[in-house]
């Protein structure tokens, strides 16, 4: 595949990413000190003096895995992204992308672990 096309799945090319997304992210801000760059899991931002590190993924669960250890493994991934920044983690927000099949109990033993 050539850095020019689109995966099936999975991330984009460096260079998809430069000529597609980086050129409309809005207008500018010397708020944001550490802004969206292709390969860089956090952003950081200015409020009222003070650095705020922001990053997103969503929670992806592996059934195979067991839930238990499926939802250890996702908010690991997710914490891992926060703490590159260098900053102590404070607030979570959740983007859960459950399978299409689960039940009420395994819901709560997936939410159990991550809590």
């Amino acid at each position: 595949m050539s850095p020019n096309e689109l995966p099936e799945i999975g991330k984009i090319s460096p260079e998809i990413f430069n000529e597609v997304i980086f050129p409309r992210l809005g207008a500018k801000s010397d708020k944001v000190l550490v802004g969206p760059q292709h390969g860089v899991d956090v952003g950081i931002v200015e409020i009222g003096g003070q650095a705020v590190s922001l990053t997103t993924d969503p929670v992806f669960i592996v059934p195979e895995y067991g839930w238990e250890r499926a939802a250890w493994f996702a908010i690991h991934i997710i914490a891992s992204d926060s703490v590159t920044s260098g900053l102590k983690p404070g607030l979570l927000s959740i983007d859960l992308n459950l399978p299409m099949e689960m039940t009420k109990q395994q819901l709560e033993t997936m939410w159990d672990v991550i809590h």
